[in-house]
């Protein structure tokens, strides 16, 4: 296991091998199972005020809403919402994007990061022309957080009903057209005037401010042309350990003397990867920088366990990455997040001490977050005596209530399991199973399971670590087909997420597009691992 692996508060156990120290990154060492509480969260979710309570409702008790554009925290809550709802928690977020040197996008639970400007102007589209002066700007400066000046237009159309090709021309004045990663204009000098723009054109420019107010004008015929998106906003536009450093440590301050950088608690949150596309080098590089990036999507909503087709999904590289990465000894938590969607499935289950006020359990959350003291859940969908999907959608009490390693004569011998409030009407039967670097290394049909620990000829643990699924499911799916536990326990966990009874026609789907899978019918919990020093 490297030193970041190794740094994170709180989870560090030293036991006796039989000749050195045997280090275990445990992170449910000190979880109470007879007291503790489930408060339910999420480390990615775009929401307005307005969807606050529908969260609520859903039953999440911990709301780090991780919005843009601009990419600000949500934190305090609302006022109004927080008189509703006394006994909610909330926490700094936001998901950062467009790094100058890296595709990564992250999330920054616990830290006050903010980046840029965000407006999308409430203009009639179906009127040529559209008009718009953004104001307020930051005035490009070379010299001094050149990143602030820089921003993003981002225009979209189709092509109206029964019309010949789409088309607009676009003046910007007021800016000029800019490369983001380096600042540098194009040969024209960047000058964006009566430019017409097809649906083949790129309809996202980046341009620097060289005034105050930026004047839009788009001109286009209604008859043929559809605007479907307007809007200016911003980005990071710095090196990502730059964004690292200003979304762990940074010190900025807004004009009214409000925090925009660094972690609320220094013991609490830390950084996020959000649907991972890169090598495991690169994941290795953010993991390294800091013990304070956690770890990464292993679920997405609309993505699944990866994969933007069914195709690409069924070989699950978000969920496969997770193992290859905890292969190299590093730390890397692993996170099931919902995204830009409400209503689909992924939940983040934080496992906290009872009691205390709601600052006291605001920060309690965010240590749990550091520490990986919670677990994965994606719930089955709730549906309707019409099939539909109905409130509170993916909630589900399904939990494990003991993940806890036994130790002999100072030595951790085994991990005993367990899991309970599953509905048991509807989803008699559970499953567990544990995984190690070599894959599945034990199943056990039922709601407890311990799993004996390998040791190699010297007497050291002989796996790099170990993480629990654990499954309650029907006894039967799609269409009355039976479902036993030898025919469970050959499909695999995008398999899994797929049965299913009936299909929705809500656009409640694990994945956007034509290719969305049926509501799922199973419970499904993901523990974070136990990691051992070889």
């Amino acid at each position: 296991m490297t030193k970041q692996g190794i740094a994170t508060l709180g989870v560090l156990l030293l036991v006796g091998a039989s000749h050195a120290a045997e280090r275990v990154l445990n992170p449910y060492r000190d979880v109470d199972w007879g007291t503790v509480t489930y408060v339910h969260s999420f480390s990615h979710q775009h929401a307005t005020h307005s969807r606050l309570q529908t969260l609520r409702d859903m039953g999440y008790g911990h709301l780090p809403i991780s919005n843009y554009y601009p990419s600000k925290p949500l934190y305090p809550l609302p006022e109004d919402f927080r008189k509703a709802n006394p006994d909610v928690l909330g926490a700094p977020n936001a998901e950062q994007h467009s790094t100058t040197d890296s595709p990564i996008h992250f999330n920054a639970i616990g830290s006050y990061y903010t980046t840029g400007y965000g407006e999308t102007p409430r203009v009639q589209r179906d009127r040529s022309p559209i008009e718009h002066v953004f104001r307020g700007l930051h005035v490009f400066d070379p010299a001094r957080e050149p990143w602030r000046g820089i921003y993003r237009l981002d225009l979209r159309f189709d092509a109206a009903a029964n019309s010949g090709e789409a088309s607009v021309r676009l003046t910007v004045e007021g800016a000029r057209q800019a490369s983001y990663k380096d600042f540098s204009e194009p040969a024209d000098g960047g000058i964006v005037r009566d430019r017409v723009l097809t649906l083949a054109s790129a309809r996202s420019m980046t341009f620097k401010a060289t005034s105050p107010d930026i004047r839009v004008q788009i001109v286009f015929d209604p008859a043929v042309t559809r605007i479907t998106q307007f809007r200016l906003m911003q980005g990071t536009y710095r090196p990502w350990r730059d964004t690292f450093r200003a979304a762990l440590d940074g010190n900025a301050r807004d004009a009214e003397g409000r925090p925009i950088e660094g972690l609320m608690f220094p013991e609490g949150g830390g950084i996020t990867i959000n649907h991972p596309g890169e090598s495991v080098t690169r994941l290795a590089e953010y993991l390294d920088f800091d013990p304070r990036v956690l770890g990464i999507e292993v679920w997405n909503q609309h993505e699944m366990f990866g994969g933007q087709t069914l195709e690409k999904a069924a070989t699950m590289p978000f969920y496969t990455l997770w193992d290859e990465v905890l292969r190299t000894g590093r730390r890397c938590f692993g996170f099931f997040v919902k995204d830009h969607c409400i209503f689909g499935r992924g939940r983040n289950v934080l496992l906290m001490p009872p009691g205390g006020d709601t600052a006291t359990r605001e920060r309690q959350a965010l240590r749990a977050y550091r520490n990986g003291c919670f677990f994965g859940l994606l719930g089955a969908m709730t549906v309707g005596a019409d099939g539909k999907p109905t409130m509170p959608y993916d909630q589900s009490n399904f939990r494990f209530t003991r993940l806890a390693l036994r130790r002999e004569a100072d030595k951790p011998v085994s991990l005993d399991v367990s899991v309970d409030g599953a509905d048991t009407q509807r989803r008699p039967n559970i499953q567990i199973r544990f995984i190690t670097d070599q894959g599945v290394a034990r199943v056990v049909d039922g709601s407890s399971g311990s799993f004996v620990l390998p040791r190699s000829a010297d007497g050291r643990v002989a796996c790099r670590y170990v993480r629990v699924e654990a499954f309650a499911y029907p006894n039967t799916h799609s269409g009355g087909q039976t479902l036993t536990p030898a025919a469970f326990t050959a499909l695999n966990v995008f398999q899994i997420a797929r049965l299913h009874d009936v299909r929705g026609d809500s656009g409640v789907v694990y994945m956007d597009g034509k290719d969305g899978t049926p509501l799922g019918i199973v419970d499904m919990l993901f523990s974070q691992p136990i990691s051992f020093d070889l």
